[in-house]
């Protein structure tokens, strides 16, 4: 009720001082969750590092799931983790709008996923932004990044280092940047094994 009249007001009188002091407050208290996500993602406990993930930022994740150590998030509410998935070390997740993601996910280290992005066509290099969804079964290699608004469907696989600007269809292999289609992956549908996990990671 407070939230959404302090949205109106701002929206309504967006130069006034009291909006101006919403902005700062709010954008200050925002970078710091993210610091605090931050130094979360260096705790070599996977129990400790889940714990503060879902009760303190928000990310909804199942315990049957692994974040690895050293993860950054923008805005880590807005990320939504299936059954059986793993996210690998180092990964940057900009949830600024929602990022989806489905169940027996496997992704690599160093992986970066965007919701948003600069509109290089904007006259005030305004921005753009979009959900970000990944089905079930889906493999990302190393250092792969995902730009705003993309899909990528049911089993597919990206590889390693790609650059992922447009849909993925299911059950393909997509690589390069950007990424394109390599070949169709047989449909295998498993249960990762989350349970064996590296204890200092």
């Amino acid at each position: 009720m407070i939230k959404a009249m302090l949205i109106n007001y701002v929206k309504k009188k967006r130069q006034s001082s009291l909006s101006r002091f919403i902005f700062f407050n709010y954008g200050l208290w925002n970078d710091f969750v993210v610091f605090l996500a931050t130094l979360t993602g260096f705790i070599p406990s996977h129990v400790i590092r889940q714990t503060l993930y879902r009760h303190i930022f928000g990310v909804k994740i199942p315990s049957n799931s692994i974040i690895y150590w050293k993860c950054r998030f923008y805005r880590p509410h807005g990320v939504k983790i299936g059954q059986n998935s793993i996210i690998g070390n180092d990964a940057f997740l900009d949830a600024r709008d929602p990022i989806n993601i489905g169940d027996n996910v496997n992704i690599g280290g160093e992986v970066r996923i965007f919701t948003w992005e600069h509109d290089i066509t904007s006259p005030s290099f305004g921005v753009k932004h979009s959900p970000v969804y990944i089905e079930n079964w889906v493999y990302i290699g190393n250092r792969v990044t995902i730009l705003p608004g993309v899909k990528i469907g049911e089993g597919s696989v990206i590889a390693s280092g790609s650059v992922v600007t447009k849909n993925v269809d299911p059950w393909t292999m997509v690589g390069g940047i950007p990424a394109k289609f390599i070949k169709i992956r047989p449909m295998v549908k498993y249960k990762l094994d989350t349970t064996h996990r590296t204890f200092f990671q």
